[in-house]
């Protein structure tokens, strides 16, 4: 029997790296791209909702939250999560290239 799926919420963050994530795709690559990146994007989530414990603790954010930060590959973009109760949080969505640090940092400072 398939285990159910939680619930998920984009939190606002993610859907900002999924917007600029959209923008480079299509400008790049075209829309037909865009759709099968959108699709793995999806196909990923809906994993993570089926089996939230298999993603791992993100290196870079190890050690400076205890709330259970986990991540998931998906291509070449990493999707940055956390379960609570039933549902998960999509907190990130970004290319594996970027510099993850520089990026949380950008973001509490647009945060401010």
């Amino acid at each position: 029997m398939a285990a159910s799926l939680l619930k998920y919420r984009i939190l606002p963050t993610a859907r900002i790296g999924i917007d600029e994530l959209r923008s480079y795709v299509v400008r790049t690559f075209g829309w037909e791209t865009w759709r099968q990146t959108s699709a793995q994007l999806q196909e990923t989530i809906n994993h993570i909702r089926q089996f939230p414990a298999s993603g791992h603790a993100p290196p870079e954010l190890e050690g400076f939250f205890e709330d259970g930060f986990r991540q998931a590959l998906s291509g070449k973009n990493r999707i940055i999560y956390q379960v609570r109760d039933d549902t998960v949080f999509v907190h990130l969505v970004v290319d594996v290239r970027r510099d993850l640090p520089s990026l949380l940092q950008r973001i509490v400072l647009r945060l401010m």
